[in-house]
């Protein structure tokens, strides 16, 4: 329940209500047991349909800090792995710079292949999850 908007949240919370107000009568008039356990299974499909009407909350927008786009071509794995880390320590080098902030972008190529990345930095989202 915690995934639906306000308003289906009130409607459960009113029905919840008047079924208990139901069962409350139930035990208070054991003559009208049957008539009031029809409308509880009555209330059962108000129930499925008041969730089948819920409306989730649409999810806040993901805004990053950070972005980072990476292009590596390599003729073996060695070669990869390599290019991997010669692209990582040129971004560290970006990274640890004071009030970075910007886009950044970086290349190399040679006998083991080719790297390229794109770096978005900005600033940081207000409500970080």
């Amino acid at each position: 329940m915690e995934h639906v908007d306000e308003l289906t949240r009130q409607k459960i919370r009113e029905w919840q209500a008047r079924r208990l107000e139901i069962k409350d009568q139930m035990a208070s008039q054991p003559e009208r047991v049957l008539e009031l356990s029809r409308v509880l299974d009555q209330m059962e499909d108000e129930h499925e349909q008041i969730l089948a009407e819920a409306v989730p909350p649409a999810p806040a927008p993901a805004v990053a800090a950070l972005e980072l786009q990476l292009s590596v071509s390599a003729a073996n794995r060695r070669d990869l792995r390599k290019l991997l880390e010669l692209a990582l320590h040129e971004l560290d080098g970006v990274l640890d710079e004071p009030e970075t902030d910007g886009r950044h972008a970086g290349d190399m190529a040679g006998s083991l292949g080719a790297y390229r990345f794109e770096l978005a930095i900005g600033e940081p989202p207000a409500n970080p999850e």
